[in-house]
């Protein structure tokens, strides 16, 4: 049953005045800022039933570069619909609920995640992890990019966050004794947004031995240190060994969601 009126969607003029709406939505406060300005840098629209959708650009006021739909999986068809028939340019591509309704609409790349929560406020600690004091810190820099992008390729070759992005803050490390990688992972921030983890992998000849949850329970004190609220990260799905490893941890999915990539 579809729960939101196409009539009701409105479009509104700032981040202040969705975040006042829906500032509650882990999603939305990882990806973008309330001080950041939609006139100037993005859109977004919002249903009375709680659905809704936001995306920025840097290329201009009123385009989207990522659109990110949230709601029921009825509600947020008829919100995706309606949010690209009301863009002048059809934005790069698109994230919504896994499930919605996606037929007639051409895309490429289809690819399913979970987006999962590490929150403090829900009375949980990260517990150190067996290997955690071997991990390392790594700044990006053109030496450290091309290791861990040459590294990634093997433990890691659908990593979502790409050596050299701006978002990321730093990786955390695990090395061999001959000084060799063993394990990854980063720590990103966009631009006003909350912390989160990506590009976490482990070498397939050591896998096993608790090296991605050492460096991941790193990296979310890492990002708890640095004032985030809560600390969040994405993996696709199905992997459910990635899953049992964060749960163990305390994080818990919020969001399961589906991405493609539009013509054009």
């Amino acid at each position: 049953m579809i729960d939101v009126d196409i009539a009701e969607i409105r479009r509104l003029e700032s981040a202040e005045e969705l975040f006042a709406l829906a500032g509650g939505d882990y999603l939305l406060r990882t990806d973008a800022s309330p001080e950041e300005s939609l006139a100037d840098q993005g859109v977004a629209w919002y249903a009375p039933d709680g659905t809704f959708a936001f995306g920025g650009s840097a290329d201009g006021p009123g385009l989207v570069d990522w659109l990110t739909v949230i709601g029921t999986v009825d509600s947020a068809n008829v919100m995706l619909r309606h949010a690209l028939g009301d863009l002048a340019r059809a934005p790069h591509g698109f994230s919504v609920p896994r499930g919605a309704d996606l037929s007639g609409l051409e895309f490429s790349e289809p690819e399913e995640w979970d987006y999962m929560v590490f929150d403090p406020a829900w009375g949980l600690a990260i517990a150190a992890q067996p290997g955690e004091e071997r991990v390392e810190e790594l700044l990006p820099s053109p030496e450290a990019d091309a290791e861990i992008g040459d590294f990634l390729k093997v433990a890691n070759p659908a990593h979502s966050a790409k050596p050299g992005w701006d978002a990321i803050q730093t990786w955390g490390v695990v090395r061999g004794a001959d000084g060799s990688l063993l394990a990854c992972g980063a720590y990103c921030r966009r631009s006003g947004g909350n912390g989160y983890l990506a590009s976490i992998g482990t070498h397939p000849d050591v896998r096993g031995q608790g090296l991605g949850a050492a460096v991941s329970a790193w990296l979310t004190r890492r990002s708890l240190d640095r004032g985030d609220g809560f600390c969040s990260l994405g993996h696709w799905y199905p992997n459910e060994p990635a899953r049992r490893i964060y749960a163990r941890l305390g994080y818990r999915t919020t969001h399961q969601m589906a991405s493609g990539r539009l013509a054009g």
